[in-house]
């Protein structure tokens, strides 16, 4: 925000000044050194430092010193170089040179914002719309504050007000389109993103939300166009090449969307959206210890998600590290204690271990304050305690939510395959393989387990 204001103080100052008409030499030379001035301060600007810029200040006659326009820009400059104490200063003097000026208004909401004073800010920015309903960066600053609370609606309503009063504000266009994208109102979205890259053909996240929306019609081909243009005009940005990477994967460009995922891990290697799309490609193509090591990552820098605890679970299954997946299912659970997978691989883990001592101790916390009238709590006592298979069975059969009843299906099978009953876990995994759309884990460990009966593993 600092640099449009700032940009914009300067291109209004000049136009203002050049604008004016007067027969009065002194207000001629006057203008003609705050032209001067400012023409100089956005050449510094845009091939210098804000060091430059500020000592161009120190340059300025003692006679232009009270002149509001060549103030309101230093006091702008001063919060850009993070100079708050100065900036208030002058700020203050702005107040004194023209009391009524909302521009003043505008840099003290600035100051503010930067120095973390949100109740601050806050007021300051009810003052200028109190003056000003339309005022662009006030609407969109508030408008910043509710898209941070997830207020997508409200933003949206802020976001508007801004562009009712200045249609071509980027910032205003940006938050308009990305809150309509949030509110699930994709025409506006759309229609606003156009209007946002019409208006600046450079605005590389224009382009990148435009993808974004291709994508949510399953037009991955125009998605990627819109995705190759952002990352034309910003080649370095993250989560361009993580969009580029699922648009490539849905088109099956499968080696391309690797190339995608890898590149934005080498700009990002503590982000952790690409090492999950990446790690599921290797997985789906058999390229276990590549998937292995991303999924390791992820757990390394997003510890809380839990599902690639899960993965690396199930692929330490595949390759019998018992250990190494009991591991991993315990921090699976101890992240998602409601999914009673988890408890349920630790236990089979101890189990295929002969770990009969340790697997009842775990499980007597698992059993706690279940109702034993459930399918799961009877799956989880065979674990604990082997009586009575047939009956678990029946329960289990009678199980009626479909995915509950594929995953207790496959911990019976898993029973009887650990206690040598071959006959039976075949049957019961055959029975999960049977199920359509299956969304829980156990699916895929059922067809391992199958292909390992069958070959006598």
């Amino acid at each position: 925000m600092f640099k449009r204001i700032l940009s914009l103080m300067i291109f209004v100052t000049l136009i203002f000044i050049t604008s004016c008409k007067t027969t009065e030499v002194t207000q001629s030379k006057k203008q003609e050194f705050t032209v001067d001035f400012a023409q100089k301060l956005q050449d510094v600007l845009q091939n210098g430092t804000i060091e430059e810029a500020l000592a161009l200040f120190e340059t300025m006659p003692e006679k232009y010193q009270n002149d509001y326009s060549m103030n309101l820009l230093h006091a702008s400059l001063l919060v850009s170089a993070r100079n708050l104490e100065k900036a208030t200063e002058i700020a203050n003097k702005l107040d004194i040179i023209d009391p009524e000026n909302i521009d003043t208004l505008v840099v003290k909401s600035m100051i503010a914002k930067a120095s973390g004073d949100k109740k601050a800010k806050s007021e300051i920015l009810k003052q200028i719309i109190a003056k000003d309903p339309t005022n662009a960066d006030a609407n969109v600053e508030l408008a910043n504050e509710q898209m941070l609370r997830k207020n997508y609606k409200l933003a949206n309503t802020y976001y508007g007000k801004s562009l009712q009063s200045d249609p071509k504000h980027e910032q205003a266009l940006f938050g308009y389109g990305q809150s309509a994208y949030y509110n699930d109102d994709l025409k506006t979205s759309k229609a606003t993103f156009e209007k946002l890259v019409e208006v600046n053909p450079n605005n590389a996240l224009g382009w990148a939300y435009l993808g974004k929306l291709a994508g949510e019609d399953e037009n991955y081909a125009v998605a990627t166009k819109y995705i190759e243009k952002a990352i034309s005009l910003d080649s370095n940005y993250y989560d361009f090449w993580v969009d580029y990477g699922q648009y490539l994967y849905y088109q099956g460009k499968f080696a391309d969307a690797e190339k995608a995922w890898t590149k934005a891990i080498s700009i990002d290697d503590q982000n952790f959206y690409a090492y999950i799309y990446r790690a599921a490609l290797y997985d789906e193509n058999g390229r276990f210890a590549e998937a292995l090591a991303d999924y390791k990552k992820i757990v390394e820098v997003k510890p809380e998600y839990y599902y690639a605890y899960e993965s690396i679970g199930m692929l330490a299954w595949h390759e019998k590290k018992y250990t190494e997946a009991r591991n991993a299912f315990l921090q699976a659970y101890k992240y998602n204690k409601d999914n009673i997978s988890y408890p349920m691989m630790v236990s089979a883990t101890y189990l295929k271990e002969k770990k009969e001592t340790e697997n009842r101790k775990f499980l007597v916390n698992v059993l706690k304050n279940r109702d034993i009238k459930t399918a799961t709590y009877s799956v989880i006592r065979l674990y604990y305690d082997g009586v009575n298979p047939s009956a678990v069975a029946t329960r289990v059969k009678n199980e009626q939510n479909l995915n509950s009843r594929g995953k207790l299906l496959y911990y019976l099978a898993l029973y009887h395959e650990i206690r040598g009953d071959d006959q039976n876990a075949k049957k019961y995994y055959n029975d999960i393989i049977k199920l359509q759309a299956p969304m829980f884990f156990e699916y895929r460990l059922a067809e391992w387990a199958l292909q390992d009966l069958e070959k006598g593993l």
